[in-house]
């Protein structure tokens, strides 16, 4: 990943705030289950200017962080993040006209993407993956939809994000 001196520091600070908001915000808010996703958040904002690869392994660094707190299903979250920070850095060339919308669309179908996916290869069984399709995924994937466009909305003079109204 290819960032001037500045968008790196602006990236760990960002880093710093979105770690933080998911560790000591998030379990306040509300039921976790529904609550924004702060960590996949980072991950697709470093997809939107990274590399496929280096999403990835974005991804694969998210999920390790998401397993170790939920022993249960050990490598899903690996693979799942893995994943959605490949496609979501590969999406920026399909996507190219970047706006709310699009943001908005990509963060919602991330997060649900990625609870399905984990729901799957967690072995949870087929009422937990059915919930997540029709209700989980997608009520956690608004929150973290709106979650992120505000947060690409402050940071994207930081990260060089382009946004059309």
């Amino acid at each position: 990943m290819m960032l001037p001196r500045g968008s790196r520091l602006s990236l760990a600070i960002m880093t710093a705030l979105l770690i933080l908001l998911q560790f000591y915000v998030r379990p306040r808010l509300w039921d976790t289950r529904f609550a924004p996703d702060f960590l996949l958040i980072l991950l697709l904002v470093i997809a939107m200017v990274s590399r496929p690869g280096v999403a990835a392994i974005a991804g694969l660094v998210m999920g390790l962080i998401s397993d170790a707190l939920t022993p249960v299903n050990i490598g899903a979250g690996m693979l799942a993040h893995a994943v959605v920070g490949y496609l979501a850095a590969w999406s920026r060339v399909v996507f190219f006209g970047e706006n709310y919308l699009v943001h908005l669309g990509l963060f919602l179908g991330a997060c649900w993407v990625r609870n399905v996916l984990v729901a799957l290869f967690g072995g949870l069984g087929r009422g937990a993956v059915q919930y997540e399709a029709l209700v989980g995924g997608l009520l956690q994937g608004l929150t973290t939809a709106i979650a992120g466009v505000v947060v690409v909305f402050v940071v994207r003079e930081w990260m060089g994000v382009r946004l059309e109204a």
